[in-house]
């Protein structure tokens, strides 16, 4: 077991970061830049993709007197990390992710830290486009290489509202990526191809394969496509190249609602980019209705695993995914 560390340094020309370290495993928060996890790194190999172009370039939200407008000039502001995004992205005001929730500035308050015990706060202002305030809690505890990320909406308004929780992971590709299916899915062979997003249906047969209950989503190419899945288990796995010889497996999970609705239908989604070397795992809650004042949370639990081999059975990937059902011998 090793400690948890806190230290306060730059990040990538990022000020006032806050880098937690346990082992092998290093975080690194930047709550001025959307509450977001911007850096994950196993062995001081970088996990997560961060824009190099719009690093130590915080934007102070509350300059724009209409965000609806204003951030239509700045176009989409691709700061990388992880992040809490609401769902679905067809009711974002022209396109584009809230301006408070995505690039505010979120309050930090580190609640408990021990030796092997750290959970941290980060808080949004109120969002002026959806009078919805996040809240993102961080926590680690004496297991290695495992931390919790649980992600709170409130309505903060005096009338009725309807959102989901959407929790976003970018991560550096390339990557192979593992999607639980379900056999009465709402989507063709249990996998949602979204139709708007690049190249997603021409790339399908090469990107998406099938592993008995497992759909295989393959991340290596600068090629831009979406899938998604609407299966019970909350789940998603991705296996990154450490060497020629190691890999690493990079676990999620959370979890579903069914039969609630999901805003793109999907409880996890996987988004590869074409601009950029990056891919997505994203998870979903259900589109909740919240009467003024009510919040609704979402809790992942993430791990990291190293792995001498890629899986290649169903089994293998529940045995990383699912330890404790192993079957005892």
């Amino acid at each position: 077991m090793s400690n948890i560390t806190l230290k306060e340094a730059n990040y990538n020309r990022w000020h006032d970061a806050l880098w937690i370290e346990q082992g092998s495993l290093t975080m690194i928060l930047a709550p001025q830049i959307g509450g977001r996890i911007m850096g994950l790194r196993w062995q001081n190999q970088d996990l997560y993709w961060m824009n190099e172009a719009l690093a130590d370039k915080p934007i102070d939200v509350t300059q724009f007197k209409d965000p609806p407008v204003d951030k239509l000039s700045m176009g989409f502001l691709l700061w990388g990390g992880d992040k809490t995004w609401l769902a679905p992205q067809d009711c974002w005001d022209g396109g584009l992710p809230f301006l408070d929730l995505d690039s505010g500035s979120y309050e930090m308050d580190i609640l408990e830290h021990s030796s092997d015990q750290l959970s941290i706060r980060m808080t949004s202002p109120v969002c002026r486009e959806t009078e919805v305030q996040v809240t993102r809690f961080i926590t680690l505890d004496a297991t290695e290489n495992r931390w919790a990320v649980t992600h709170k909406i409130q309505n903060l308004s005096h009338h009725p509202i309807h959102w989901g929780i959407w929790g976003n992971s970018m991560v550096r590709r390339p990557a192979m990526v593992f999607l639980p299916v379900r056999t009465d899915s709402n989507f063709p062979y249990g996998v949602k191809t979204f139709t708007n997003e690049g190249d997603s249906i021409a790339a399908r047969s090469n990107m998406v394969s099938q592993l008995d209950d497992w759909a295989v989503i393959y991340c290596s190419e600068p090629i831009k496509f979406k899938y998604g899945v609407d299966s019970k288990r909350g789940a998603i796995l991705a296996v990154l190249p450490l060497t020629e010889a190691k890999f690493l497996g990079y676990a999620k999970q959370f979890p579903t609602f069914h039969p609630e609705p999901y805003g793109h239908g999907c409880v996890a989604e996987v988004f590869n980019a074409e601009k950029y070397p990056y891919l997505e795992l994203e998870i979903h809650g259900p589109v909740r209705g919240l009467n003024p004042s009510e919040c609704f949370e979402l809790t992942e639990i993430n791990q990291l695993v190293e792995l001498d081999a890629v899986p290649k059975t169903a089994v293998e990937i529940n045995a990383i995914l699912f330890p404790e059902e192993r079957p005892s011998t």
